[in-house]
């Protein structure tokens, strides 16, 4: 099995938590699902700029991008794949997660641009990638 996929969508919840899971919304739960999990994904983007948010390496924060990796790469791994490629697909997805939260962090701290404006270069490599993956998943 290829791993790229679950690595991609967990680097994906690495950056933003609940973008991953709106990628891939529409293919677990139709239409509805997709909106609300935009919803959520949109509104996540705009609080990250918020002063009092936590670091995404902070441990609640970081456990739940985790988590949110583990479950969109157990997820993208697919039906026609045995129980062990699934597991081996979250792990994947979820330690992709951890080490995007890592680089994301790292990204703002040493790029020499005002906060706000490398939150929004992050915002726009966050939704490119999560529409190449979606492409490339046929979602």
């Amino acid at each position: 099995m290829n791993y790229a996929g679950p690595a991609a969508i967990g680097a994906l919840s690495g950056l933003r938590s609940l973008s991953a899971p709106a990628v891939l919304a529409k293919s677990i739960g139709g239409e509805k699902a997709e909106r609300i999990a935009s919803l959520l994904a949109l509104s996540e983007m705009a609080l990250d700029k918020l002063p009092f948010v936590p670091d995404r390496t902070k441990p609640p924060s970081l456990a739940f991008r985790a988590l949110s990796g583990a479950f969109c790469g157990y997820v993208i791994a697919g039906r026609k794949v045995s129980s062990t490629q699934k597991w081996m697909s979250a792990f994947v997805g979820g330690t992709a997660a951890i080490a995007a939260s890592y680089a994301g962090l790292h990204f703002r701290q040493s790029v020499r641009l005002p906060k706000i404006v490398a939150a929004l270069a992050e915002d726009a490599i966050v939704v490119s990638a999560g529409a190449l993956i979606r492409y490339e998943i046929g979602a």
